[in-house]
This record gives C-alpha cells, sequence and structure tokens, in this order.
C-alpha cells in the first residue's frame, strides 16, 4: 500500500467518516484473510473534517499467502507472519469505525464483506451506526463518467454523438472511439491482444470464471465466489449443471481441473 500525503477533505461531516483499504489473500470477501489494514479517520472540524488517526499495519492471516498477491502487493510471507493476528488489532480498530461513515475505493464489494466476514469469524460484529454511509469513488466515478456510447464518443472526441441508436452512427462511433482508446493509451497490437488485455484475469469474455492465483473461480450464480474445486467437491449437481449446459465454458473447467 502506498503511503501518499494526505490532501486536506473537503467534505463537511457531520460525524466520523473512515477511509479503509485492505489487503488480503484473495478475491473472495468471504474466504480471504486480511494481510493489511489501512485506515484515516477523519472528525467535524470547523474547515469541515480534520485528521484524527491513520493506521497503518500488517495482519498475520494464519494461513498461506498465495505467490500472486505477494507480487501484487509486494508484502513477503516472512514479514507478514512476523505481524500480530487480526484478533489483537480488533480492539483498537473497532472504536474508530463505531461512530464512523466509510469510504473506500470498491469497498462496497470488496473491503466492507471482507472486514464483516472477518469480524464474524472472531464473534463480533462489525460496529457502526444503522444509518451509515459508505462513500464509494469507485461507485461515484461510474456515476460521475457514464459509459454509455454517447459519453465515451464525447469525452474521447470532444464532439456529441447526434445519431445515437441509429445502427450506422453507432458503428462509426465505436469505430472512432476505439481508435482514439488505442491512441491516447499508446496501445499497440493484434485484436486478439487487445482482447486478452480487455479480459484481464477472467477466463471467459462473459466474466463468469476467474483464475485467481491457482485457483479458478465463479463469478455468477448462487456459488459466486466459490472455486471450481469447492463446488465440485460440495455441490456436485450444481458443477454438473454448469459444466453440462454451460458450453463454452466446459474448455476452461477442463483446463483447470486437469
Amino acid at each position: 500500500m502506498s503511503n501518499p500525503s494526505s490532501p486536506p477533505l473537503v467534505l463537511h461531516l457531520e460525524r466520523p467518516l473512515v477511509f479503509f483499504d485492505l489487503e488480503a489473500t484473495g478475491t473472495d470477501p468471504q474466504a480471504a484473510r486480511i494481510i493489511q489494514i489501512g485506515m484515516q479517520r477523519f472528525v467535524p472540524s470547523e474547515d469541515g473534517a480534520a485528521l484524527d488517526e491513520t493506521i497503518d499495519v500488517l495482519v498475520d492471516p494464519e494461513e498461506e499467502i498465495p505467490a500472486a498477491v505477494t507480487d501484487l502487493t509486494g508484502l513477503s510471507p516472512d514479514a507478514v507472519r512476523q505481524a500480530p493476528p487480526l484478533g489483537a488489532h480488533l480492539d483498537r480498530i473497532a472504536p474508530l469505525l463505531a461512530d464512523a461513515d466509510l469510504a473506500g475505493y470498491n469497498a462496497l464489494a470488496y473491503d466492507i464483506p471482507l472486514l464483516q466476514a472477518e469480524f464474524e469469524r472472531h464473534g463480533r460484529t462489525l460496529p457502526g451506526p444503522d444509518d451509515r454511509v459508505v462513500l464509494d469513488p469507485y461507485r461515484l466515478e461510474q456515476v460521475l463518467r457514464p459509459r454509455t456510447l454517447s459519453a465515451l464518443y464525447e469525452r474521447y472526441t470532444g464532439d456529441a454523438l447526434d445519431d445515437a441508436h441509429d445502427a450506422l452512427s453507432d458503428v462509426e462511433a465505436a469505430g472512432r472511439v476505439l481508435q482514439r482508446q488505442l491512441a491516447d493509451h499508446d496501445i499497440d497490437g493484434t485484436p486478439a491482444d487487445l482482447a486478452q488485455q480487455i479480459r484481464g484475469d477472467y477466463l471467459d469474455d462473459q466474466r463468469r470464471l476467474k483464475q485467481d492465483g491457482d485457483a479458478v473461480v465463479v463469478c455468477f450464480g448462487k456459488h459466486d465466489g466459490k472455486t471450481l474445486r469447492d463446488i465440485q467437491r460440495d455441490h456436485p449437481g450444481y458443477f454438473d449443471w454448469m459444466y453440462e449446459t454451460i458450453d463454452d465454458l466446459r474448455p476452461h473447467i477442463d483446463e483447470a481441473l486437469e
């Protein structure tokens, strides 16, 4: 986790606001274990908000850390193993959260469910006001910068798309947007190269299977977030349905389980 100096918070607070970020052993918030906690607690002040406390601690997850996580975070297993386990940090963290709203990038989808799950593993409930507000810059960016073709066209070309939803106009607009994206971000390669870059860790274009270290995680349905091997072992009926009926996933499943 980088440690840039914090700019003044321009929000006018009615109660404390805690920005936080968690590094963990995986991408499934129900199964991952925290390995680092970063927090900044702001409190109301005459200027709107004032930094009250900062936390930056390592946490022993008491389980193996995948090599991919070490590569991503730069946190070595040896350094993390020397840190206290999460239970030793909860009494310090809980009071900071008890009366506070929360903020964090992608916190709604990942960090908050992860923190809730970790508190529950220790027999505790994540503290906080019943009417807690969560500010997620990732979600806000989706509102501030919509990704419709019209919005992207105007953003990349500076012109309004006058004939949106006319098929040929949309085709031409999509082509111009793609060309500007490639030029602005200095991207060069074949369509296959670009498709792989877009796909990232996902194994299919519909983003239903995702590589997570040595495991493949299912990203849809009632077992969203579980690994293929866990589903094969614990829910064989669902696994068989998925394997037999979703034809385009079958090669990925075969490769993952071979």
